[in-house]
């Protein structure tokens, strides 16, 4: 998502880009009709819901290096820190004994906790074409991999199953997953460009604790208009596709999603070669693939990027 943010501006032989991505009010959820004994075994419990909310603050460095005037090499390490608050929505009458069971349960899923830590990393090689239709406009194609720096959990419905604490929020994949990424710019008028941009992450493998990853897909369409030469706005539509994760071959229910956003930010260009960009995103639209999931629905996104070039 933080490509949205990037102003439009040639890239010198280097350039660093700091990203701070905030979500801040994402809210999931699910029925559970299942508590824990005090010796730890799964017991049946009155119906009730588990309430989640996660806060996500994401910090992402890049460096892009010039090979040439077409050839670019790009690398993105992003760290996050995860905030996550969980309560008990009580929809059925429950004993004093139940009520102890069902927060004992609810405690080995969901946690008031912090979590930090790597994501996974991006290694990409990227070509630009230029004037591909027309004077002034560049295609910018990248292929690429993840290098798996994220820290991954074991299979938390087998753990879950179990009585056992576990976690279901992953920093990674834990493989190395091929990366595609074509970006568009093409000028209008007077400062006006219109951008497109594509993004496919495609795991093919499981990692050493039988979880493959989701096949994601992200695209933008949007405008970019420069006002003076130190100062642009944008406006952008970003959509977004992720499957179903899975565990040793069985569907992870608590992934695949389809959700749409709308963008809209600034870009200010400072001295010495820095600029700054802003970006809030809007939700639009969110729908899980699969009836019986409890996806993580995303509130309002903010996103700061700040590039040196040199």
């Amino acid at each position: 998502m933080s490509e949205v943010s990037l102003a439009s501006k040639e890239i010198d032989q280097f350039q660093v880009n700091v990203n701070m991505l905030m979500s801040p009010d994402a809210k999931g959820g699910h029925l559970e009709s299942r508590g824990l004994s005090p010796t730890g075994e799964v017991v049946d419990a009155p119906l009730h819901r588990h309430h989640v909310a996660l806060s996500t603050y994401r910090i992402d460095i890049g460096l892009h290096y010039s090979l040439s005037d077409r050839w670019v090499l790009h690398a993105n390490v992003p760290y996050a820190v995860k905030n996550q608050e969980a309560s008990v929505e009580w929809l059925d009458p429950v004993t004093a004994e139940e009520r102890d069971a069902i927060l004992r349960s609810r405690d080995i899923h969901h946690r008031d906790e912090t979590y930090t830590g790597l994501s996974d990393s991006d290694l990409f090689l990227g070509c630009k074409i230029r004037g591909l239709f027309k004077t002034g406009d560049v295609l910018f194609a990248r292929l690429g991999t993840t290098v798996p720096t994220g820290k991954t959990e074991e299979n938390p419905w087998k753990l879950g199953d179990a009585g056992i604490a576990h976690l279901h929020i992953q920093f990674g994949t834990g493989t190395f997953n091929p990366l595609a990424n074509l970006r568009y710019s093409l000028p209008l008028y007077r400062g006006l460009m219109i951008t497109a941009s594509a993004r496919g992450m495609f795991p093919f493998y499981e990692n050493s604790k039988a979880y493959r990853g989701s096949a994601e897909l992200s695209y933008t369409a949007g405008f970019t208009y420069r006002l003076f030469d130190w100062l642009s706005f944008n406006g952008n539509y970003l959509g977004f596709y992720q499957s179903a994760a899975s565990w040793a071959g069985e569907r992870d229910i608590n992934t695949g999603l389809r959700y749409s956003m709308a963008a809209l930010g600034m870009s200010l260009a400072t001295l010495n070669d820095i600029s700054v960009s802003a970006n809030v995103m809007f939700p639009l639209t969110q729908e899980t693939l699969y009836a019986e999931g409890d996806a993580i629905e995303f509130g309002t996104l903010i996103s700061l990027t700040t590039s040196y070039s040199f």
